[in-house]
This record gives C-alpha cells, structure tokens and sequence, in this order.
C-alpha cells in the first residue's frame, strides 16, 4: 500500500474511533492527528527500508506502535486501561482494513 495512503487509512478510522469514545476535544484530536502520523509512518518507512515484512515482525512492530501510542495519550489525556484497549482496537481495526484493501485492490 503506498506510504501516505496508508496513514491517511489509518487517520480516517483511529481518530474518529477514539472520538467516537470520548476523546474529541480540538486537543484530543491534534494528539492522535500527530500520534497516528509518527508512528505509522515511521513504521511503514522501517518496512519498507529495514524489517522484514513476515508475521512475527508485523505482529512485534504493532505492538510496539500500540505501546508507543498508547504512552503518547497517557502523556497527553492521562492514563487508563480503557484508553490502552481503545488504542489496541483502534490499531486492529486500521491495521485490518488496510489488510483487507491491500489484498484486494492491490493498492
């Protein structure tokens, strides 16, 4: 999937997500705006330059992108156990459909 098309999946499903659940003040939003741009696209440069695009990479380097984003919002809102689960599911969701797009369009 092309590098800026892949953060803009991943900004048009996680920050409605979690504004979905609470976090939808002008702040709120700027934080996951810039959280979602760093971490996605610095992973997707490492893939496409260093790591190895196989399972266990993948599925190590998302967690890393959760845990990351997860501290950026604990920084920015406080920290709690819903935010980490919004935030795990916010990552499955936008990882899953950029899965499935790239699987079947071939973007």
């Amino acid at each position: 999937m092309n590098l800026f098309l892949a953060c803009a999946l991943t900004l048009l499903i996680e920050v409605p997500f979690l504004a979905l659940f609470g976090y939808r003040r002008k702040e709120q939003i700027a934080v996951t705006v810039l959280a979602n741009i760093v971490t996605n696209l610095t992973l997707n440069l490492l893939f496409m330059l260093v790591l190895p695009y196989r399972i266990p990479v993948i599925l190590l380097s998302e967690a890393v992108v959760v845990a990351a984003e997860c501290v950026i919002y604990a920084f920015a809102f406080g920290a709690s156990g819903k935010l980490f689960l919004l935030t795990f599911a916010a990552n499955v969701l936008s990882f899953g459909a950029g899965a499935v797009l790239s699987h079947f369009w071939r973007i």
